[in-house]
C-alpha cells in the first residue's frame, strides 16, 4: 500500500484494515486471516564511497573479509591483502544495488498499467507537502491525500476492471503482457546470489583465453551457471561429499583439486612445498572419475607420500549421462583448481 507521511500515520493501517483488504482483493471471507505485523518502508538503495557493510551484500562481505583478517593475524600474509576486500566487493555492491533499483522500477509497471502509477502519486504527495498543497491545516493535507488515492483506487473497481469495459479489458491485456515478459517483483536471484565473480583482487587471472565480463544485471531472472572461472564461486557438487565441504570452515586453508594423474601430483608436491615455506596451510583433493574403479582402491597415498593433507574423492554421478565434475567446471581433468578459503 502507499505510504505519504506526514499526512498518514502508521496509525492509519491497522491490522483491520488489511484484513478488509485482503479480503476484497482475494474476493472471499477468509477466516483464518493473521496480520502479524504492518511496517512502512521507503525504497532507498546507495553505495558507500568507502567500504563498510551494506545490508543484500553483508553476509558475502563478511565472508569475503574474514580469511583476510585471519591470514593477517597468523603473519600468513601482509596487511595489504585487506585491500582486495574493497577491489573485489565493491563492484558486486554496485551491481546489486543497480539490479535491485532496476527490480524496484520493473515491478511498478503493474500499478502503471492499472493508471495508478507511483511517479503520479509522489508528485502529488510533493505538491500536499511542498507545494501550495503545505498551507492547509494537517487535518485538511490528509482528507484531500485520502480522496485523491481514492479516486485512483476507484481504478480497480469491478465495474471499470473487467473484460466487457473496453477500457478495462485494454489494462487488463496490459497486465498480461507485463507477467509474460517477467517485470514483476523478483525476490530470488540466483544467477546474481551464486554467479558473481570477482574480476581483481586477491585471485590468479585467467590466462587460457578470454572470458569475458559478467553480463550487466538486467531485472531478469536467469538461471545460475555454475563455472570454475578465477574469481567466481566454487561449483557445488555431489561427491562423496559435498565439494563445498571440503572446504575448512575453522582454519585458513586452501584447497587444490586436481585429477589423478602424474602431472597433477608433481602439482600437489609442489604446492604442499610452497605452503610449507610460507607457513600457509594447504589441502589437496584428488578427484577420481566415477568409472575409475581399480584406481580408487589404490588412492593417493603413495604418489603423494610424505604428504597427508589430502582426500580422495570419487565423482558420484547420478546417472551416465551426467556431466562430470570437469564438465561442470568447464575445464579439463588435465588442469587444476585452486580455491581460497572462501
Amino acid at each position: 500500500m502507499p505510504f505519504y507521511p506526514p499526512q498518514q500515520n502508521p496509525e492509519d493501517f491497522s491490522p483491520k484494515v488489511y484484513e478488509k483488504l485482503i479480503t476484497k482483493l482475494v474476493g472471499q471471507e477468509l477466516g483464518d486471516i493473521n496480520v502479524i505485523d504492518i511496517k512502512p518502508w521507503v525504497m532507498h538503495a546507495e553505495v558507500a564511497e568507502n567500504w563498510g557493510f551494506g545490508m543484500n551484500t553483508g553476509v558475502q562481505d563478511a565472508h569475503n573479509l574474514a580469511w583476510k583478517i585471519a591470514s593477517v593475524v597468523k603473519g600468513i600474509a601482509p596487511s595489504s591483502i585487506l585491500n582486495a576486500y574493497e577491489r573485489e566487493r565493491r563492484p558486486i555492491a554496485i551491481f546489486n544495488t543497480t539490479l535491485s533499483v532496476q527490480t524496484f522500477k520493473a515491478a511498478m509497471a503493474v500499478p502503471a498499467a492499472l493508471c495508478l502509477n507511483p511517479t503520479v502519486a509522489n508528485s502529488v504527495h510533493r505538491l500536499i507537502d511542498n507545494g501550495v498543497g503545505s498551507i492547509l491545516p494537517s487535518g485538511l493535507q490528509k482528507a484531500v491525500l485520502d480522496g485523491i488515492f481514492a479516486l485512483g483506487r476507484a481504478q480497480l473497481s469491478e465495474s471499470l476492471l473487467n473484460e466487457n469495459n473496453p477500457l478495462g479489458s485494454m489494462r487488463l491485456a496490459m497486465l498480461r503482457c507485463i507477467f509474460e515478459e517477467g517485470k514483476r517483483l523478483q525476490l530470488q536471484f540466483p544467477a546474481e546470489d551464486l554467479g558473481f565473480r570477482y574480476l581483481q583482487g586477491a585471485i590468479v587471472p585467467e590466462n587460457f583465453g578470454a572470458l569475458g565480463a559478467p553480463e550487466e544485471p538486467t531485472g531478469r531472472r536467469r538461471d545460475y551457471i555454475p563455472s570454475a572461472y578465477p574469481g567466481a564461486r566454487l561449483p557445488h557438487m555431489n561427491e562423496t561429499i559435498s565439494t563445498l565441504d571440503l572446504i575448512s570452515r575453522d582454519k585458513v586453508e586452501f584447497l587444490l583439486i586436481t585429477a589423478p594423474a602424474e602431472e597433477s601430483y608433481s602439482l600437489a608436491h609442489a604446492a604442499f612445498k610452497v605452503a610449507e615455506k610460507f607457513r600457509v596451510s594447504v589441502r589437496t583433493c584428488v578427484m577420481w572419475s566415477a568409472d575409475t574403479v581399480e584406481g580408487i582402491e589404490l588412492g593417493s597415498k603413495d604418489a603423494l607420500a610424505p604428504w597427508e593433507n589430502y582426500i580422495d574423492v570419487t565423482e558420484d554421478k547420478v546417472s551416465a549421462t551426467s556431466p562430470s565434475w570437469w564438465d561442470i567446471c568447464k575445464m579439463s581433468d588435465k588442469r587444476a583448481i585452486l580455491v581460497r578459503p572462501d
